[in-house]
């Protein structure tokens, strides 16, 4: 019998089939959304199995584990979500308590699942190297101390004082990552993530129509301009549960909001730049205000650059 493993599934999901399912004009798996790639500035139709995928995204290198079982565990995770979000979406409500503590978990690994997430997390990692190296490049001392702390020795190939010293001055290197570090890290980043999530009080905005879109980093944080903006100190948290309900949180009680077509257009706004590259809308003419605070429902006439 072989002892080879199956590569399982290729086509890893970053945004869940489905969730992507409550942006279609059925509501469900087998509907059509329409996909707007606004770095490629293109637009096309296609189902939840075709958009929101990149092939072998989980896929696993160490060879002691399925290379697999990090796609698997999002799928299980996805299974047991799926009839929430769609009791939900169908009866346009605002989820019950026992749903939102699932739900929860289900925003804080999506926000650490999707593509923009590994940039964002491997230049903490470098900024955080790259301060830790120039502390030990203080001296030629404290370098050969942390070398040997290293378990290397002082007079390795390019090891050198001297030389690393001009490399960390013109920061001649970068740092990269197998996908395992990040799948961890991803985990990481959920569990630290989801305690601010809980003690955030929680609404839904209701679109009858269903004219939410959702994007490729559909958990949006607003704070401070001029701040760099977390779970902590937002403003608001928001996160399009479908086209149909739109969930918000925020520190302190608010008044709810009258949502009216100009309003679900401000709230498409916000995802409009914060999406990595793509946007899901039922219909190619999803709502968005321009920086003129102008009702537009031509995707063309964004830019990201003027926000």
């Amino acid at each position: 019998m072989s002892s080879v493993k199956e590569p399982g599934p290729r086509r890893h999901h970053y945004v869940p089939r489905c969730w992507l399912a409550g942006f279609t004009e059925t509501g469900d798996k087998n509907g059509k959304l329409w996909v707007t790639d606004l770095r490629r500035r293109k637009q096309w139709p296609t189902g939840p199995g075709d958009a929101g995928f990149i092939k072998d995204f989980y896929r696993l290198s160490d060879e002691q584990i399925d290379p697999a079982s990090a796609e698997k565990a999002l799928s299980q995770i996805e299974t047991e979500i799926a009839p929430i979000l769609r009791r939900i979406d169908e009866e346009l409500r605002e989820p019950g308590v026992e749903e939102l503590a699932a739900l929860l978990y289900f925003i804080a690994i999506q926000w650490a699942r999707v593509p923009a997430f590994r940039p964002f997390i491997l230049n903490v990692l470098d900024t955080m190297s790259y301060e830790r190296i120039g502390k030990a490049l203080k001296s030629s001392t404290s370098w050969k101390r942390e070398l040997e702390k290293a378990g290397m020795s002082p007079d390795a190939p390019g090891a050198e004082y001297e030389r690393m010293k001009e490399l960390h001055a013109s920061k001649a290197y970068t740092l990269t990552a197998p996908t395992d570090w990040y799948v961890q890290q991803a985990v990481n980043a959920a569990e630290s993530i989801l305690p601010s999530l809980r003690k955030r009080l929680w609404g839904a905005m209701i679109s009858p129509s269903g004219s939410f879109i959702g994007s490729d980093s559909p958990v949006i944080l607003e704070g401070p301009r001029g701040q760099r903006v977390g779970f902590e100190n937002a403003d608001i948290v928001t996160w399009a549960l479908s086209r149909h309900v739109l969930l918000y949180a925020t520190v302190e009680r608010i008044r709810p909001k009258r949502v009216n077509r100009k309003y679900i257009a401000h709230m498409n706004t916000l995802s409009l730049p914060h999406a990595e590259e793509q946007v899901f809308s039922h219909e190619p003419g999803f709502c968005w205000m321009d920086e003129s605070l102008q009702y537009q429902t031509d995707w063309a006439l964004f830019s990201k650059e003027k926000y």
